[in-house]
């Protein structure tokens, strides 16, 4: 009966030592598998928590293109800025840095069917290097007359990219300043973004440039979400490449800190697309509760090893 219980008890030790292994394994991802995750403001503090060797990542490993017109450049300036710049590749390039690359659109602000085209076209061309493709829609491209169409076309190409192996970072298209009625359809496109790709990453741009700097509320007119006027490029806080925006209807950002503070939010959500583990979640007081129960398992086998070598009886 002793025998018994004492070997079940060293089972019970082993388990110990596996389920406190486990648990501190719970949160790992296999390389390269990219996260769900919505980025918005968070992401600003994330990319900042960053390790430098994983924030370079997106320099030396996680290869991305991104194209866009103006507002993409204003989020380009700022992550020059903050030390990550992106090599200038232009639509349709097949010769892309290891890290990030950025151009612009050959097809016109307002026609998103010409703009989609190009992304599914330069996607598929680098589809063998490429961990991460982005465009980003302009404000004049997500209008009630075009929409539809835009998000039919979009979703397929972006099944014929992932297809291809490639991840797809989505970009909720950014709003303008004192005019609601513009700013309605980009809140659909950005819901349908948020419903529709729920399994990808997508970086929330209406969200953080909707939300006042200094206080932290939400930006509105109307009853739609609008770029904040302490963050829209201005006289007293202008875009670094983009001019100064008029009393309404645009939507550059202020570059010094507002591009730069949104830049570290987009360069976090490619990191998270291209495969890169965000913090772990493990509960507060988890980690110590973990060591402990270790230990306490360690310590319970090497007792009942004494035990069984002290119970042995000389031949």
């Amino acid at each position: 009966m002793r025998k018994l219980a004492s070997g079940l008890l060293l089972q019970l030790a082993i388990g110990m030592v596996c389920v406190a292994a486990c648990a501190g394994e719970s949160n790992s991802r296999p390389p390269g598998d990219a996260a769900a995750a919505v980025v918005g403001l968070a992401g600003m503090e994330a990319w900042d928590s960053l390790p430098e060797a994983e924030k370079n990542r997106v320099l030396t490993e996680i290869q991305s293109f991104f194209l866009h017109q103006s507002v993409g450049g204003d989020l380009e300036d700022g992550a020059e800025a903050v030390g990550f710049k992106f090599e200038w590749a232009d639509s349709g390039a097949t010769n892309l840095s290891p890290g990030l690359n950025g151009g612009l659109f050959s097809s016109s602000n307002g026609d998103p069917e010409g703009k989609i085209a190009e992304f599914r076209t330069m996607a598929l061309a680098n589809a063998s290097t490429l961990a991460v493709a982005i465009m980003k829609f302009g404000y004049a491209d997500i209008a009630d007359d075009k929409i539809a169409a835009a998000q039919t076309s979009y979703a397929a190409a972006v099944a014929e990219i992932r297809a291809a192996g490639v991840h797809v970072l989505h970009i909720t298209p950014p709003l303008v300043y004192a005019a609601p009625e513009e700013n309605a359809p980009k809140m659909t496109m950005r819901t349908w973004m948020l419903t529709a790709f729920s399994g990808d990453v997508v970086f929330d741009l209406e969200d953080v440039e909707s939300t006042d700097s200094a206080s932290g509320t939400r930006c509105e007119r109307g009853g739609y979400w609008e770029i904040c006027d302490s963050v829209r490029s201005t006289e007293s806080c202008p875009s670094k490449n983009q001019g100064i925006d008029s009393p309404s209807g645009q939507g550059h950002i202020c570059f010094d800190p507002h591009a730069q503070r949104f830049a570290k939010a987009f360069l976090y959500a490619i990191y998270l697309a291209g495969g890169g583990a965000p913090p772990a979640t493990v509960p507060s007081g988890s980690a110590s509760s973990l060591v402990l129960l270790s230990t306490a398992a360690l310590v319970l086998i090497a007792m009942l090893s004494r035990r069984r070598r002290g119970s042995r009886v000389p031949r």
